[in-house]
């Protein structure tokens, strides 16, 4: 066979390792705990957990709990367009989720819960993994209101007021890209199907179309609003039993700089992210550093530990193994965004 006639095989795509996020996110969460537990007052640390109101502590745990019972409710919500799954089965998918992020880096829990729901009831995993983008796109946008409505009764920093000015731009320009999807679905296909970069992703714009139905979109809006205000609430009820009575508004814009630090895939549970960012937000409210390193660790264990208790029990009560579900669940991810068939 001549030369001319041999057909060159197209380069391979370089696709990044995957130890490398997971390398980053427990980089960042080391520098974090190396700032965060700098001169920790540990002596202190005890005198605050004897002095507890335990009677707040339980409401604040009740109100993390509920947390996750909105989460599962406007998954649920949102999914009914495409096929209505069960409360249960959306809550059950939560809670393993959960536990995959506490024992997982890199937030691997978001996609777990996609794949559990999906091979529970059959629903695509496109469709279930754009359902989680829909959601965290709302999640933005109450993100950047609570903000705004902080920012009404108590001052902020300018560094917060300029990253919250940039994470408000891209949530609005995400959401006009969805908004575009949504009412010029001829329009988008076209454009991504002539991006080279982009057409893989022709059939997540598909889902996003399928589950673009106002009174979904609404009903899941309206109690992402309950999903936020009970995280709001479990912060506050934290400091009136550590004697920190900051008010509604301040423990607001506390969940506002933890929600918007943690974004960023990390070790598992956000460890050393979650304090951080915490004794960040505390500082900016002019709370003395060691009583903020307390509070920190204080708010970290006891929201996390009974949600993580949760999700203990929600994947023993399944039965499966999480490390094998991560793993089936990231090879039909990779080939769906490839444009496989999913089975």
């Amino acid at each position: 066979m001549d030369s001319a006639d041999t057909v060159e095989a197209p380069p391979k795509r370089r696709k990044v390792p995957q130890w490398l996020v997971p390398a980053a996110g427990y980089a960042i969460s080391a520098l974090s705990l190396v700032w965060a537990f700098s001169k920790f007052p540990y002596r202190e640390l005890g005198d605050h957990i004897r002095t507890l109101d335990w009677r707040w502590v339980w409401l604040a745990v009740a109100f993390e709990i509920a947390v996750y019972f909105f989460d599962a409710w406007r998954w649920q919500k949102l999914l009914v367009p495409v096929k209505e799954p069960s409360f249960g089965l959306c809550l059950q998918s939560v809670f393993v989720g959960l536990f995959a992020n506490d024992v997982l880096p890199a937030k691997a829990g978001e996609l777990i819960r996609c794949f559990l729901l999906s091979y529970e009831t059959g629903i695509p995993l496109s469709l279930a993994f754009t359902s989680q983008i829909i959601l965290r796109l709302m999640d933005g946008v109450w993100i950047v209101l609570l903000y705004l409505m902080v920012t009404l009764q108590i001052g902020t920093h300018p560094m917060v007021r300029d990253v919250m000015w940039g994470f408000g731009i891209g949530v609005v320009a995400v959401a006009a890209l969805a908004l575009f999807i949504l009412f010029r679905r001829h329009h988008a296909r076209r454009f991504f199907k002539n991006s080279a970069w982009a057409g893989k992703f022709v059939h997540l714009l598909d889902g996003l179309h399928r589950l673009g139905h106002w009174p979904a979109l609404r009903s899941a809006m309206l109690i992402s609003a309950l999903y936020w205000l009970a995280q709001t609430l479990a912060i506050w009820a934290l400091t009136r039993a550590d004697r920190f009575d900051l008010g509604v508004g301040a423990a607001a814009f506390l969940l506002v700089v933890k929600a918007v630090v943690t974004l960023i895939p990390n070790a598992p549970a956000s460890m050393g992210a979650y304090q951080a960012a915490a004794i960040y937000g505390l500082g900016l409210l002019l709370v003395e550093h060691a009583n903020a390193q307390i509070f920190a660790e204080i708010m970290f264990w006891f929201l996390s530990l009974p949600v993580a208790i949760g999700g203990a029990l929600a994947v023993a009560f399944t039965g499966v193994d999480i490390t094998a579900l991560h793993r089936r669940a990231a090879a039909h991810r990779e080939a769906d965004v490839d444009g496989k068939r999913e089975p």
